[in-house]
C-alpha cells in the first residue's frame, strides 16, 4: 500500500531533525521509503504565536496496517522529543497520514486528513513528489529553503548487466575502458559517496584522487584520504548543497540513497551474470537519454 506522509517542525534544529525521522521512518520494518520533497518553511497554522515551521512529505510503501503504520510514526515523534501539550501546537516533529491509494475512516484515523486541502503547507510539498494529484493551493506564504536530502544534488552511477546486476563475490561484474573512462569524467573534482566493499573495488584499494572521498560505514574506521562517516542520519550533516555528490556503490549504499537521488548514471551491459548483488528499482525515475555502443549502453534517469 502507498502512504504519503506529512513532515513538521518547529523548535530544535529543524532540518536535522526532519532529516532524522525520514531516515527513521525508512528504517520501520516492512516501510521502503519510495520519495522525499524539498523542505518549506511556513507560517504556524491554527496556533500563531509560535516559531515557523519547516514541512515536508515522503512517499512510502509499505505491507503494515493503517493503524499500525500510525502507532510506528507516533513513536518515532516520541523518540524525537514531541510532547502533546495543545493542538495545533509548537513540537519538534510531527507526522501525520496525509493520503494513501485507499480511504480510511476510523476513531484514530482518516486518511485522506481532514484538514489535507485546507492547509498548503502540506500540499505544497505534496504536490511535489504526488505531481498528478488534483488540489487546490490557497496563497499561503511558503519558502523553499535547501536542507531537504533531495538539494544535495545526489547522483548515483553504476555499471549493471541487463538485469541490473552489480557484481558477484564482492566484485564487480564488469569493467570496461569506456565506463571507466566515463565514471571518472563524472565524478572528477567531485564528492563521492561509496561503502567498505567499493572501496576494495578500487585501484590499490585506496580512495580515488581528485575528488573528496566520503566513505559510509558503520564500522569505526581510519581511511587515508577520505571521510568516514558512520550513518545516513549523518551524512548530510557533513555535505555541501552546492556541490554534485555521487554515490558510486555498492548496493546496500545505493539502496539507502535512491529516495534521495536527482539522477542516475547507468551504464548497462547486454549480457546476463549470476550477480548476487542488484541495483535497486528505477521505477520512481524517467529515462530521460540513452547512448548506444558496441554491447552496452549509457543511461541516465532523472525525478
Amino acid at each position: 500500500m502507498i502512504y504519503y506522509i506529512g513532515l513538521g517542525s518547529n523548535l530544535g534544529e529543524r532540518e536535522k531533525i526532519l532529516r532524522r525521522a525520514i531516515e527513521r521512518v525508512k528504517k520501520i520494518p516492512a516501510v521502503k521509503l519510495l520519495r522525499v520533497s524539498s523542505f518549506y518553511e511556513t507560517e504556524p497554522w491554527g496556533v500563531t504565536n509560535q516559531p515557523k515551521f519547516l514541512n515536508a512529505a515522503m512517499k512510502i510503501s509499505t505491507e503494515l496496517e493503517p493503524l499500525n503504520l500510525l502507532d510506528e510514526l507516533q513513536r518515532i515523534e516520541t523518540e524525537l522529543g514531541r510532547i502533546r501539550r495543545e493542538r495545533w501546537g509548537a513540537r519538534t516533529i510531527d507526522l501525520d497520514i496525509l493520503l494513501a491509494d485507499r480511504e480510511i475512516s476510523c476513531e484514530r484515523l482518516t486518511v485522506p486528513h481532514k484538514l489535507l486541502f485546507e492547509r498548503d503547507f502540506a500540499l505544497v510539498p505534496l504536490k511535489e513528489i504526488f505531481p498528478s494529484f488534483n488540489c487546490k493551493f490557497h496563497g499561503e506564504k511558503i519558502l523553499r529553503v535547501k536542507s531537504s536530502p533531495v538539494d544535495f544534488d545526489l547522483k548515483l552511477v553504476a555499471c549493471v548487466d541487463k538485469n541490473f546486476g552489480l557484481g558477484l563475490n564482492g566484485q564487480l561484474l564488469f569493467r570496461i575502458p569506456e565506463d571507466l573512462k566515463n565514471f571518472r569524467a563524472l565524478t572528477l573534482g567531485h564528492t563521492i559517496i561509496f561503502g567498505r566493499k567499493t572501496l576494495a573495488t578500487f585501484p590499490n584499494q585506496s580512495p580515488l584522487d581528485g575528488r573528496r572521498n566520503i566513505l559510509l560505514s558503520r564500522t569505526p574506521l581510519k581511511v587515508s584520504g577520505a571521510e568516514v562517516v558512520g550513518d545516513v542520519e549523518n551524512l548530510f550533516d557533513v555535505l555541501d548543497v552546492a556541490e554534485k555528490n555521487f554515490v558510486v556503490g555498492g548496493s546496500e549504499i545505493f539502496r539507502e540513497l535512491i529516495p534521495y537521488a536527482t539522477e542516475i548514471f547507468l551504464t548497462v551491459v547486454d549480457a546476463e551474470t549470476q550477480a548476487d548483488v542488484f541495483f535497486p528499482s528505477v521505477d520512481e525515475f524517467i529515462l530521460r537519454d540513452v547512448k548506444t555502443f558496441d554491447g552496452f549502453e549509457f543511461r541516465r534517469y532523472t525525478r
